[in-house]
């Protein structure tokens, strides 16, 4: 973007769509979080029962995933193509969440068979920034949400923060005001 304004309106716009996320009660997160765990359990019942033995079930080792979308996972440019598609709610307005479950799934391998406890998952999780396939992923994520359909939908509680809010439409009003 070249034109000021219109950086800093879209700024805004991802600030107060990604606001749930930063709310000091966490509900954003947590929700998220939880929504997380039904999407595994229903996708990778392995992974989650592995998880469900070894008290990982919080999924607070996908925290920082979810809180800034991945931003901290590929290079820049990998990171905008991924956020043109998560928020574009192709298949599902929470794909981001489809996103980690395709991660999660692609290691499930390494993770159970390194038995890894919270504190190594946490740590494996964290070492994985710069070495996730973004394509990869996606096409994993892709084929997740449409395996999982409508109970895939039915797995996300009512009122989890999608990837972003479209309802305002903040962006196009203001383009609409020039």
């Amino acid at each position: 973007m070249t034109d000021e304004s219109e950086s800093f309106w879209c700024f805004v716009e991802l600030m107060e769509s990604l606001g749930p996320n930063f709310d000091r009660d966490q509900n954003g997160m947590h929700s998220q979080l939880f929504a997380l765990l039904k999407l595994v359990e229903l996708l990778d019942s392995p992974l989650h029962n592995y998880f469900k033995q070894n008290d990982c079930l919080n999924y607070f080792f996908c925290f920082r995933w979810i809180v800034i979308q991945f931003k901290r996972e590929f290079e820049y440019e990998t990171t905008m193509r991924l956020w043109e598609v998560l928020w574009t709610h192709y298949l599902s307005e929470h794909l981001h969440l489809y996103v980690c479950v395709a991660i999660l799934k692609r290691h499930r391998r390494k993770i159970m068979d390194e038995h890894m406890d919270f504190d190594t998952l946490l740590k494996f999780i964290n070492e994985l920034s710069g070495h996730i396939d973004a394509n990869a992923t996606l096409r994993g994520a892709e084929a997740l949400c449409l395996c999982a359909g409508e109970n895939g939908a039915a797995c996300i509680p009512p009122g989890t923060p999608p990837s972003l809010l479209v309802e305002t439409g903040m962006l196009y009003s203001q383009q609409d005001d020039i």
